[in-house]
């Protein structure tokens, strides 16, 4: 049995270490170590309202495809969840996001600069779905370029039926490994590998425990790759 400590305060619970001089203290069990909550972190600037619903939210983006599959489960018990709404967003191949001014951040300082890219009016590498009763979503879509200040990631968010406050927003990280041969190919080349580490990362911050954990596993599936991994969510 897991047990992890929460804060419970007005209108819900919180993971913490540096509340309980606020909140209440009380400790939570969990079947097993796989029901612990995926980690939430920031959705950033470039979530976008009204994503499409769709499995192949490639468009015309060119890149080494990937399948990815992803398995919400109930915090609780860690059995599927169905009826989640799971949407997915990342840059392309050249660092940009569609449907945003992109901001334009300097490689040395890491701060953002006056500049920004429009693509406002575009919609790729954009979706979302429902899980089917197996809790499962699964998009087709292509290894993300990398931005400043930021490791390459993939953006998710999870709401079970619609209920905002169930809203679980997190980040996909992806092998190194693979990374550095996909930065390698003809789509990727011009830019090179990405810059930056973990320690240097604007969200990560050093935190290797943390990415690890949500680092998508990936095998090789003729030009491209398959991969899958397993969000806990709270349900209403």
């Amino acid at each position: 049995m897991d047990r992890r400590k929460f804060i419970t305060g007005a209108g819900g619970v919180i993971i913490s270490s540096h509340a309980s001089s606020v909140f209440g203290e009380t400790e939570i069990a969990y079947p097993s170590t796989a029901c612990r909550p995926t980690m939430a972190l920031t959705q950033g600037p470039y979530l976008t309202p009204n994503s499409p619903r769709r499995s192949d939210i490639r468009e015309d983006s060119s890149g080494v495809p990937i399948k990815l599959e992803v398995r919400v489960v109930d915090h609780e018990w860690c059995t599927p969840l169905s009826e989640c709404t799971v949407e997915i967003w990342h840059c392309d191949a050249n660092g940009l996001y569609s449907g945003v001014d992109n901001i334009v951040f300097d490689p040395n300082t890491l701060r953002p600069t006056d500049q920004v890219v429009d693509l406002r009016d575009k919609t790729f590498l954009r979706g979302h779905q429902v899980t089917d009763g197996n809790g499962r979503a699964v998009f087709t879509t292509i290894y993300p370029g990398w931005y400043m200040p930021r490791l390459t990631h993939i953006h998710v968010r999870v709401m079970w039926r619609d209920v905002q406050w169930t809203a679980l927003d997190t980040q996909l990280y992806l092998p190194t490994d693979i990374e550095r041969a996909v930065y390698q190919t003809a789509t990727y080349a011009s830019r090179g590998p990405n810059p930056i580490e973990v320690d240097r990362d604007g969200v990560m911050k050093g935190d290797i425990d943390a990415v690890n954990d949500l680092t998508v596993m990936l095998d090789r599936d003729g030009d491209g790759f398959t991969g899958s991994i397993e969000i806990t969510a709270f349900a209403g």
